[in-house]
């Protein structure tokens, strides 16, 4: 009896299929680990400490209003609840986004049947790992939210082109209405799998109808011309033939319930010949009360726009399936609406801003450039942070490229179109590689997984393929040893050595590309992968390590760019353990200068404090609050605040507000300085000591000063971010 009910219990588990779930169980504990460990450690950002005032804000009852410079209203309204529930701390604070990040890490389990068993295991792995996906699941801004409801929509998309379930359409059409609600990014999301689709469609209904000898007797001109009609031909024709394919269902659901989103898109066109003679503005430019909104004539037209775009969608909906296409509508505008409007509280003021000034505010800011960094920004952000992803996306592409496998060549797209889309786009920010190393990781973490799956195959390891497996972390121990101890040696030997080790590293590429076709049978090259895979793993979790615990608001960090220093967090601390509510009611007064946007995160740190003011001041004159408890004013100014304030205060301590990293160091490099100095190991030395290390750069921070007063009675803090600039 014993036996048969063993016998029955394994039959229903398996052993793989049970350490699977252990796997994924354990994966799950440690990114919820990574992401909400220490949480609060970390100075508020400018942006987060916004999001998280209005948040609070709206827990507090006095509403929220949708401001495009902000994004979407979602992740306020949400931290809003997390507020109503735990509190409003920096830790709640920043809980949404640790919840988002540990959800991204499950997702793949979902389509494990697409990315292969062991696939899926190393998506999550290296979803869990990923130093930007840990720094920004640690970090309240809306990247991460956007990386979640992304991966749902391919998911999603992927298993209706598989099964063409409805529910999977349900399941997109929230997915799009949360993604809209959230950020800008959307649209670019909504775009490059709306183009895939399109092509998608296009390939199932072309492959078909053409022969090879009615293209190949064309000449070049009508080659082209045949083609682009016989497209347009087979795009009409997808309307007329039923039932629809699952690419075409796809793309309409994708184009009709977002086309009015776009509408704001017309405002690209009020600066050309087509709308500048009319005087209208479709979305009103910097210095005005509402960037992005239309103004005047500008109005009636934008209004058009948007019905006109409503009713094309709802005509759509019509055409191809009435009843399903309603019920997709219903829940995408009955999410995107409560969003918008704040459950229904601002209907007006959130419809009209949700549809036309998202787009419209963000469309104006283009011409700003925010940030201002090269083309190449994100190629230096990748080999820093995301390298093990990026070395197995390279690989799998020159694997999967030949493959003819309609989702890794999905993979492929989505991983280029991205790189490719943020790499042109005018604002580049570090928040912005989450969306970049969504698809590397998940193309790099299948590939990774295919070699999990042949090394299994090929049974007990030999001790021939031991050393090939080691041979990576030999190469990464020889680089160290040449760039430490080559420097005292003559030019020419330092190049002759580098040029020699660069030419081994690029042949052993070269030969495992060409023996793509043998990946399979060659066992020597699946072992050397598998090496580099580990080895890269581990540096992997140390750079998550020191980005995320060591450097989290010192910039260091080219991830971390602009961050508030750990001495206002340091100060801030002080605050609440000296002059807590509980302890002194509303008494003290503290003064903070508001010059160049000062006020953040103080808004954020002394909600509660009903005794706080925030004036502008200037470098001529200073009037004092002898009676508040602590002053900070910005360094421009502390020449008026110290003739000012000398008697009653104590001396000023000048402390960084907030830093930066030093742009220069990466600024300056173009290809040539680049190929010199990794041409000659003497420079080696630098680039591996910051890859490592982080050194180097230190000395460089820099940063936007304030000065503290504080009466003689408060307690001395011994600030401590000066450290970091030796």
């Amino acid at each position: 009896m014993k036996h048969s009910l063993k016998t029955a219990r394994s039959r229903h588990f398996p052993n793989p299929l049970r350490l699977e779930w252990a796997i994924y169980s354990s994966i799950v504990v440690v990114a919820i680990f990574l992401r909400s460990y220490d949480l609060a450690s970390r100075a508020m950002h400018h942006d987060e400490s916004l999001h998280a005032y209005y948040s609070w804000e709206l827990f507090q009852g006095s509403g929220l209003i949708h401001n495009p410079m902000l994004h979407g209203p979602l992740q306020m309204e949400l931290t809003s609840l997390i507020f109503f529930i735990f509190g409003d701390t920096d830790t709640t604070s920043r809980l949404l986004y640790v919840i988002a990040g540990s959800i991204l890490v499950i997702l793949p389990i979902f389509i494990k049947d697409l990315l292969g068993r062991y696939g899926a295991i190393s998506v999550s792995i290296l979803l869990t790992i990923s130093p930007t996906m840990v720094y920004f699941s640690r970090f309240a801004r809306n990247d991460i939210l956007m990386a979640v409801f992304t991966l749902g929509l391919v998911l999603a998309i992927w298993k209706y082109l598989l099964y063409g379930h409805k529910r999977y359409l349900y399941v997109i059409s929230a997915l799009l209405a949360l993604s809209f609600s959230t950020k800008e990014s959307a649209y670019l999301v909504v775009g490059t799998l709306g183009l895939y689709l399109t092509a998608l469609t296009i390939y199932d209904a072309f492959k078909n109808s053409i022969s090879d000898s009615e293209a190949k007797s064309l000449s070049y001109p009508n080659f082209a011309w045949f083609y682009a009609v016989k497209i347009s031909r087979t795009i009409k024709d997808c309307f007329y033939t039923q039932p629809y394919s699952r690419p075409f269902t796809l793309l309409i659901i994708l184009i009709s319930l977002t086309l009015p989103q776009w509408s704001a898109f017309a405002s690209i066109f009020q600066n050309t010949i087509f709308l500048e003679w009319s005087n209208m503005v479709l979305a009103s430019g910097e210095g005005t009360t509402n960037i992005g909104m239309p103004s005047h004539g500008g109005k009636v037209l934008a209004f058009l726009i948007v019905i006109g775009l409503l009713m094309t969608s709802a005509y759509m909906g019509y055409k191809w399936h009435w009843k399903s296409w309603f019920k997709c509508a219903l829940i995408f505008y009955a999410i995107w609406l409560m969003a918008y409007t704040t459950m229904f509280t601002n209907i007006t003021g959130g419809v009209q801003s949700g549809i036309w000034q998202s787009l419209g505010y963000w469309i104006v800011q283009q011409g700003e450039g925010r940030g201002g960094q090269p083309t190449q920004y994100y190629l230096f952000l990748i080999p820093i942070y995301e390298y093990l992803p990026a070395i197995f996306t390279t690989l799998a592409t020159f694997y999967y490229i030949k493959s003819r496998e309609k989702f890794n060549l999905f993979l492929l797209y989505w991983m280029i179109t991205t790189l490719f889309i943020y790499t042109v786009a005018s604002e580049k920010m570090p928040w912005l590689l989450v969306n970049i190393a969504l698809p590397m990781i998940v193309l790099g973490g299948k590939f990774i997984g295919d070699l999990v799956s042949r090394i299994l195959l090929m049974g007990k390891p030999t001790m021939y393929q031991f050393i090939i497996f080691i041979i990576p972390a030999l190469v990464f121990a020889l680089i160290l040893f040449v760039s430490k101890y080559s420097s005292g040696l003559e030019q020419g030997l330092r190049i002759t050595i580098a040029l020699a080790m660069i030419l081994c590293i690029l042949s052993t590429s070269i030969c495992a590309v060409k023996n793509y076709k043998n990946l399979g049978k060659n066992g020597a090259l699946i072992f050397l992968f598998a090496g580099a895979a580990t080895l890269f793993l581990l540096l992997t979790i140390r750079t998550t390590i020191y980005t995320n615990y060591v450097h989290s608001d010192i910039p260091v960090e080219m991830l971390v760019y602009t961050q508030t220093s750990p001495d206002v967090h340091l100060l801030h601390n002080t605050i609440q353990e000296n002059y807590s509510l509980d302890k002194s009611g509303d008494s003290d007064l503290f003064v903070i200068d508001q010059t160049n946007g000062f006020t953040w995160p103080w808004s954020w740190y002394l909600r509660n404090h009903k005794n706080v003011l925030y004036p502008k001041l200037n470098p001529e004159s200073y009037n004092p609050h002898n009676q508040a408890a602590m002053v900070i004013v910005h360094s421009s100014n502390h020449l008026a605040a110290d003739r000012a304030l000398s008697k009653d205060y104590t001396a000023p301590i000048r402390i960084p507000h907030r830093w930066w990293f030093p742009e220069h160091t990466y600024r300056d490099l173009n290809t040539l300085s680049l190929i010199n100095k990794l041409v000659d190991t003497r420079h080696w030395n630098t680039y591996l000591e910051y890859w490592l290390f982080r050194k180097g750069v230190g000395e460089s921070i820099g940063s936007e000063d304030a000065y503290l007063y504080t009466k003689k009675d408060f307690p001395k803090i011994n600030f401590g971010a000066d450290i970091y600039r030796k």
